[in-house]
């Protein structure tokens, strides 16, 4: 059972100073440290620090308590995973939003606002749009909108600023204070809501774990988690608390560097795949720090190929495909198999990976598009790309050879490309082998070009804009087209549509870079996402040279378009 109560008190955790709900929410208003919520006496039932408890609106079924056999069969321990990407909004945030919208009602804010580009902005919006309450998120400019598609859709009103996330997450600040706005985030009211995991563990009779692992990124959950353990242990529910495990991308580690140290370390910058657990300045690290000692746990890092690697195996053996934060438990675990053998031991599964699938096409080799040839298809099947898509899932791409057996045509187009890039001195690498081979894979070879580049000029200028000439030959016919663009690709894209629309219009949506190597030879593949009214299609090129690349996505992107809108 849950309930509401105002018998508790608002102290910091660092030196005990008592606070005021009505004049902070997020630090402590004399030291600046976190807060935590005391209650006055422990109690049988869940208690919340509010003074009406509503029924969480969405959630209809706990998150299930699942054991994974084939990983404990393989690993020799008793193995078992929380999904919390069973929440309504896909993650574990949910928990600690249904109380935090509820205390901003309380206190009689007259919106939410938040800085967040991911799990949080969508969650709180979520409940912000179930309660009646406005919600704003702010996000830096350069934010996709599929990030933000959730926040959008619960009615969340986006505010883009320009600059990157600090300087969203400062502006922020500065919004909550100019109004009657509550600040949401990983603060103590967000620990509130987030504890109820182990009293939902209890509940489903998991209160034997010998260790829970946590993925760690500002160690708000984790603190969560471990104060539910304890309220539920002072209360006499439970007689043994799990020893805790927080778990960070080895790119991403402040919490584990700091638990090591004994101090709190804010780092300038951090860089992982698990973006969700991606923090610089963990706010809630001496709660961390706290778990850890009074559980006799440990603390972790883990390298991204061991992420790739584990989220992969528990997606393969177990069916959860997961947010790649959730791959850190199972990381960590085999990485110290010998600690936990033969131990009950739990994996928090944090997020679904529908959240986050761009780690997953970045990482895996894209499939081509036959022809609907019966011996393309077995060509292809035969060439040995299917196995090398698997087998190249969590390898590093400079370590891992392409060897594909080709068909003829592909072969020939192949060798066109690599006869192309010698000519401009370039020696590839096994990984630009590896990456060439898909994109020639991905070629359809019955294509009829209707426009080629046969030669071309850019300008730059010191002040201004830059200039692109261009000779086409389309359809037979010689032209020179010239046009201004903000860089080189917009002029140089620019000054081809003005000739091919009128053949076939062309809107380019969005253009990627991606260069293999920092050499300065290294290969360039551009991915160019081409629209025609509610018509999309994604053309890619490569060379040495970013602008031939360019050129080549968009004159093949045109002959794609085409022949798709002529089929």
């Amino acid at each position: 059972m849950a309930s509401a109560t105002t018998n508790y008190e608002l102290r910091c955790v660092a030196n005990g100073h008592l606070n005021s709900e009505e004049e902070t929410t997020t630090y402590c208003t004399q030291c600046d440290s976190v807060l935590r919520v005391y209650y006055d006496e422990p109690s049988d039932d869940i208690q919340y620090p509010l003074k009406e408890l509503k029924s969480d609106p969405m959630k209809t079924h706990p998150s299930a308590l699942k054991k994974l056999d084939r990983l404990s069969e393989t690993y020799g321990a008793d193995l078992w995973a929380k999904l919390e990407f069973e929440h309504p909004t896909g993650c574990f945030k949910d928990r600690g939003s249904y109380i935090e919208v509820q205390k901003a009602l309380e206190l009689g804010a007259e919106a939410i606002c938040l800085a967040s580009t991911g799990n949080m902005a969508a969650s709180v919006a979520a409940y912000a749009c179930y309660f009646k309450i406005p919600c704003f998120v702010f996000v830096p400019e350069k934010t996709t909108d599929a990030k933000i598609a959730q926040a959008t859709i619960y009615n969340a009103n986006i505010i883009r600023i320009k600059g990157d996330f600090s300087t969203c997450e400062a502006l922020c600040r500065k919004f909550a204070k100019s109004g009657n706005y509550y600040l949401a985030g990983d603060y103590v009211f967000r620990e509130e809501g987030q504890k109820s995991f182990p009293y939902e563990l209890l509940e489903q009779n998991g209160d034997d774990f010998d260790y829970i692992f946590v993925p760690v990124g500002c160690g708000t959950n984790f603190g969560a988690i471990w104060k539910g353990f304890t309220e539920l242990k002072e209360s006499g529910k439970i007689s043994k608390r799990p020893k805790m495990i927080a778990i960070q991308p080895e790119q991403s580690s402040p919490v584990v560097e700091g638990i090591f140290k004994k101090e709190k370390i804010i780092k300038k910058q951090v860089n992982t795949m698990a973006q969700s657990v991606a923090a610089s300045d963990p706010v809630d690290f001496h709660k961390v720090m706290l778990g850890i000692e009074e559980s006799d746990g440990s603390a972790y890092t883990v390298t991204e190929d061991e992420i790739l690697n584990s989220l992969k195996e528990m997606a393969v053996e177990e069916g959860h495909f997961t947010e790649p934060a959730c791959a850190l438990p199972l990381a960590a675990f085999k990485n110290n198999i010998d600690t936990f053998k033969d131990k009950k031991c739990l994996f928090i599964l944090t997020g679904s990976g529908l959240k986050d699938t761009k780690v997953v096409a970045k990482h895996s080799l894209s499939s081509p598009v036959l022809s609907p040839d019966i011996d393309k298809v077995t060509n292809y099947i035969k060439s040995g790309f299917i196995e090398m898509q698997k087998d190249s899932w969590g390898k590093s791409r400079d370590t891992f050879i392409a060897n594909l057996d080709m068909d003829e045509d592909h072969e020939k187009l192949y060798n066109e490309y690599v006869a192309k890039i010698n000519k401009r001195g370039k020696t590839l690498s096994n990984n630009e082998i590896e990456v060439l081979q898909s994109l020639i894979f991905n070629e359809d070879l019955d294509l009829e070009y209707p426009a080629e580049v046969l030669d071309y000029k850019v300008t730059m200028r010191k002040h201004g804009l830059i200039k692109a000439a261009v000779k086409l030959d389309i359809q037979g016919e010689e032209v020179i087209s010239e046009a201004k663009g903000v860089g080189p690709i917009d002029a140089i894209l620019s000054a081809i549509r003005a000739e091919t629309n009128s053949v076939f219009h062309l809107e380019v949506k969005n253009h990627e870079v991606d260069i293999l190597s920092p050499d300065t030879d290294s290969l360039v593949v551009v991915t160019l996402t081409l629209a025609n009214n509610d018509q999309e299609w994604v053309s890619k090129g490569a060379s040495p040279d970013t602008l031939e690349a360019v050129i080549q996505a968009f004159t093949k992107g045109l002959a794609i378009a085409m022949k798709s809108t002529v089929t």
